[in-house]
């Protein structure tokens, strides 16, 4: 089905690189579950004002959300898919974690509702009215949101968009939501034994766990996550496999939406070589990245001395002595500039985004530590935060 979808409803379906078509996915999949659920909410609210049942009431209201939710996966695709301008020079991508935000609020207040509702009627009990018509729209509704998770995961997976995975992951949870509602009235029917409202209660908290999941990831977006870390070895796996390439630092990548991705980088490069052959080479690595990840990429070129033997023995010293302190601390940008009384060390230290240290403490240890190698030193310290 999802395929079928695919083919009929978007064109250039394949090219998921391309704005159009990703905005063309959201709005595709956010309508096919915007009418699966304006389908269910009528249905249940009708079987649950005939039932008098709160759990499929709850259901509804759960499936009231999620179309709350699609609308606002819609509008979201909407807006991120708009081109730059001058205002937003990086684009609209954003948007769609935006809309992911509101999706996640939205799940948030319909489960506060319903364990609200869940509350009264355990204390307030009221009896059930069941039907063969009751357990087949039920089951329905199984099937329909079994769908519904379905092609929206296979449409996040495809696109990439946290937004529609959420959408997936919401509606595999509205079918085991519906079962447990399912099998509280079948209990009733078989056994005289009513656990709707407690199912109801645990319903309602399901949906919440689903709403703090949601809000937590779209959140991490919005704020600025750490990118992940397989695609940054792989970003200096390739920048690394060119010749003149001997070392990079400082990466930064910027997330200004799935489709808007920006990353710089230093690249450390022999300084005796031609400068205008780095020049076209780092060109290459920057137009390669473009091509086939979709990173708009800037590298600047640290040119250092490698074949000076003194800079290069000390360098490895220097290095020793930083990581003694923390394993995890790196050194790049080294140099040394000797003078009649004394001998400047120049370097950028690179220390993980979590370290608490202080720069003024962590520069006052790396200089007792390189006192003990030659007094005569005489540090110049700038202390990096890794963004990678």
């Amino acid at each position: 089905m999802f395929n079928q979808i695919c083919r009929r409803f978007i064109p250039e379906y394949e090219n998921t690189r391309d704005i159009k078509v990703r905005e063309r996915y959201g709005t595709v999949f956010s309508v096919f579950s915007i009418i699966g659920n304006i389908i269910l909410v009528i249905i249940k609210l009708i079987i649950a004002f005939i039932s008098n049942s709160v759990a499929i009431k709850t259901d509804a209201f759960n499936n009231l959300s999620d179309l709350g939710s699609n609308l606002a996966t819609l509008i979201g695709f909407k807006i991120s898919g708009k081109h730059a301008d001058a205002d937003h020079p990086y684009g609209h991508g954003r948007m769609e974690y935006v809309s992911g935000l509101i999706v996640s609020f939205l799940i948030l207040y319909m489960g506060f509702e319903a364990i609200k509702e869940s509350v009264i009627k355990i204390f307030n009990p009221e009896d059930l009215v069941n039907n063969n018509t009751t357990f087949i729209v039920l089951i329905l509704s199984i099937g329909i949101k079994y769908v519904m998770g379905l092609v929206n995961s296979k449409a996040g997976e495809k696109i990439d968009s946290e937004t529609l995975k959420a959408a997936g992951q919401d509606s595999r949870n509205d079918c085991m939501v519906t079962l447990a509602t399912l099998v509280s009235l079948l209990i009733y029917h078989f056994f005289n034994i009513s656990i709707d409202a407690y199912v109801g209660a645990v319903v309602s908290l399901l949906v919440l766990k689903s709403g703090v999941e949601i809000f937590k990831g779209m959140l991490d977006l919005v704020l600025g996550k750490a990118p992940d870390k397989e695609l940054v070895k792989e970003m200096e796996s390739i920048v690394c496999s060119y010749p003149h390439v001997k070392g990079i630092h400082d990466m930064i990548l910027h997330d200004y939406g799935p489709n808007g991705k920006i990353m710089s980088l230093h690249a450390e490069v022999d300084s005796e070589c031609d400068i205008l052959e780095i020049h076209d080479e780092i060109d290459n690595i920057e137009l390669y990245i473009k091509e086939n990840y979709g990173i708009l990429t800037t590298i600047h070129m640290d040119p250092i001395n490698m074949n000076d033997e003194e800079t290069n023995i000390l360098r490895e010293k220097v290095l020793e002595a930083v990581k003694s302190i923390n394993n995890e601390y790196k050194i790049h940008d080294f140099r040394m500039v000797k003078g009649q009384s004394h001998t400047n060390l120049i370097f950028d230290v690179l220390i993980p985004s979590d370290d608490e240290i202080s720069d003024e403490k962590l520069t006052e240890l790396i200089k007792e530590k390189i006192s003990l190698i030659d007094e005569t030193y005489r540090i110049v310290i700038q202390i990096d935060h890794s963004y990678v």
